[in-house]
């Protein structure tokens, strides 16, 4: 009986040892594509950076940053307005995994809007309030994005 034990006891360590290896083989492999565009138009800067978080080639977290810097003086001169007709577009928003801010800075002429969007627990009402509403259906891959965005005059870079 002691034998038997012994055996039994023995096949539960093996397969105990086994079962971690293998969970370590398949662990979830994390990667961050970001993608910069400038443009420069009419005395206005404006830079997007969108940050892209794949974990097994799965879109996870997106922040998109996009910062429109002021260097018209004639623009400069009516920054209050412009302010409030980028307002109008860019309300603050925080719902259900979804969140839109808004940074702005007088002395510097910049007003920034940064979205941060958690796939997993985004609400479809959420994405769809802030126009990503096909984005938990898009299976893109970390690669087919890089291209997709590389097409469209985007620099990326994968971290």
């Amino acid at each position: 009986m002691k034998k038997v034990s012994i055996i039994i006891l023995s096949l539960l360590v093996i397969i105990l040892i086994t079962g971690c290896g293998a969970a370590k083989k398949t662990e979830a492999k994390e990667q961050k594509l970001v993608c910069t565009t400038t443009e420069d138009e009419d005395g206005i800067n404006i830079e997007e950076v969108i940050s892209m978080t794949y974990k097994n080639d799965k879109l996870k977290f997106m922040t998109m940053e996009v910062n429109t810097k002021v260097t018209d003086s004639d623009v400069i001169e009516n920054w209050d307005v412009f302010k409030e007709s980028m307002a109008e577009e860019n309300k603050e928003f925080d719902k259900d995994g979804v969140s839109l801010r808004v940074e702005t800075n007088d002395q510097t002429y910049e007003y920034k809007v940064i979205l941060d969007i958690d796939v997993d627990n985004a609400s479809q009402e959420a994405l769809e309030e802030q126009g990503f509403g096909d984005l938990k259906d898009d299976d893109s891959t970390l690669e087919s994005s890089k291209e997709a965005a590389e097409q469209d005059g985007a620099v990326c870079v994968i971290k």
